[in-house]
């Protein structure tokens, strides 16, 4: 009898459960998107702070923020996979910021639409984003929050950009690498 009652009251519990987890689900859901909301104001705000004084373009994409670095001033046209000394202190001023903030991840994406002497356009664009996540990496961004993209093709790339720096949350991240590079291709376009 005994038995009987805890097995009753057992399964009572556990379906009462069961009934309250679609509901917390939903709520987890609306906390999420209200979430994301607030954490891309938040990093509009931060970013908008870090980027004042430098001659880089923030753009608000899908899920995230991207910060348009031009070729002109920061790679070297000799070499154009090398950055130019000026452009450090601006770029490591990002990656400091970025650096801080353990729910952000990078996609540094080199672009090299170019015509180029000694190396393919290709080439370029990925030693590109290389040479830009090592300064990441310099200020300590972990891996797992930093992925690299070179972009070489697209008729409608902007052909001034250099590097670009798409800035997400981090989960959205390893979305993003997971999925076809289209869509950050897209975000490339000229504005």
């Amino acid at each position: 009898m005994v038995r009987l009652a805890l097995v009753a009251s057992l399964v009572a519990l556990i379906s009462g459960c069961a009934g309250n987890t679609a509901t917390t689900d939903r709520q987890d859901a609306a906390v999420s998107a209200l979430s994301a909301a607030e954490w891309s104001q938040v990093q509009q705000e931060k970013l908008q702070v870090v980027l004042d004084g430098t001659p880089y373009v923030l753009t608000e994409v899908s899920g995230g923020w991207l910060i348009r670095i031009a070729e002109k001033d920061t790679f070297n046209p000799h070499r154009p996979e090398l950055l130019l000394p000026a452009a450090l202190g601006n770029i490591g001023q990002i990656t400091r910021h970025l650096a801080q903030d353990p729910d952000v991840a990078v996609m540094v994406v080199g672009i090299a639409t170019g015509q180029y002497k000694l190396k393919s356009k290709e080439q370029v664009s990925h030693e590109r984003a290389q040479s830009v996540a090592s300064i990441f990496r310099l200020n300590r961004v972990p891996g797992h929050r930093l992925k690299t993209l070179g972009v070489s093709h697209g008729e409608d790339i902007d052909g001034r950009l250099g590097v670009a720096l798409l800035v997400v949350p981090e989960q959205e991240l390893h979305h993003r690498v997971s999925k076809d590079h289209t869509q950050v291709v897209a975000m490339l376009t000229r504005r």
